[in-house]
């Protein structure tokens, strides 16, 4: 969108595939920089005077030593770029898979988020569950404050949503694989919508070249399930089917602060709330108020892997 609107913006995309320190984020992006603006360089006068002078930053000399290179302190490296950027429309910065970065690079967000600079700057903060827990820790805190009002979680999809994110990289990535309205359909009422596991059982399903039907989709729950575990299966693996049935009835709801009152309206009785508080599903506030504390997708998986219903 950034890149269709403002014609001469600055779009980088860095998918962190490893653990990344402060020194990797920065000579990252400034890479992703360096390689987006040179391949728009022919593009127009004000591009080709961003691309000559990105050009002449020293990346590779960034945070080492190396014969006859010298070293670049990151945030002088990141200063450079700022300052090679001036007269662009925008900088965005994309980073995914955030929870990736160690404590240096997790501290670094804050660095870019509030940085001076001539250009103005849209940074854009992906992570799974591993980063809001980190960034729930308190010496994570000024990185949280950084982003206070800014963050949001994408919830579960609507029908048009998993429609949208199961046909969208296919038009991008060239796949010929083909999704019939039945397999979304499927994929959405198996999921709940929920971003993780649809992508889990998408990748079981998915064929490239093939059509996927609602039979497919069914056909690889297991698969989806097997994709799901590394993160899923550990979580509440003392919960009875009972628990399940209770932590899904209570994540169908969409809050996350419920009464007593309405739990037990859902036909969860008072032995089974103190579970779950037990079990780290909830968490008891003051005058018989209850904050969900895990994520949804946790008991739509164990309700898949169970073949639970209710």
């Amino acid at each position: 969108m950034a890149r269709e609107k403002q014609g001469n913006s600055v779009v980088v995309e860095v998918p962190l595939r490893g653990r990344s320190t402060e020194t990797a984020l920065l000579r990252d992006i400034v890479e992703e920089v360096r390689r987006v603006v040179g391949e728009r360089a022919l593009t127009g006068a004000r591009i080709r005077a961003l691309a000559e002078r990105v050009r002449g930053i020293n990346v590779f000399g960034s945070g080492v030593t190396l014969e006859g290179t010298p070293s670049v302190n990151p945030l002088t490296l990141w200063r450079q770029c700022l300052s090679a950027l001036e007269g662009a429309d925008l900088l965005c910065v994309c980073i995914d898979d955030a929870e990736l970065l160690d404590r240096t690079g997790l501290g670094t967000l804050k660095t870019l988020a509030e940085s001076a600079s001539n250009v103005p700057l849209l940074l854009a903060v992906a992570g799974g569950p591993d980063l809001a827990k980190r960034l729930a820790e308190p010496e994570s805190s000024p990185v949280a404050r950084a982003f206070s009002g800014a963050a949001f979680d994408l919830e579960e999809f609507t029908l048009p949503e998993t429609e949208e994110a199961l046909r969208a990289p296919l038009k991008v990535l060239g796949g010929t694989g083909k999704w019939t309205d039945g397999a979304i359909r499927r994929l959405w009422e198996l999921s709940h919508g929920y971003p993780y596991l649809v992508k889990c059982l998408a990748y079981a399903a998915y064929e490239d070249g093939g059509t996927i039907r609602a039979e497919e989709v069914t056909a690889s729950i297991p698969e989806g399930l097997r994709v799901g575990a590394p993160w899923l299966e550990r979580e509440i693996p003392n919960a009875s089917d009972l628990d399940i049935i209770a932590f899904a009835r209570i994540a169908q709801m969409g809050k996350v602060v419920l009464r007593s009152s309405e739990i037990l309206g859902m036909g969860i009785q008072s032995p089974y709330i103190g579970r779950l508080v037990r079990l780290g599903v909830v968490k008891k506030l003051a005058r018989g108020h209850y904050e969900l504390r895990k994520a949804p997708v946790i008991a739509y998986y164990h309700q898949l892997k169970r073949q639970l219903s209710g």
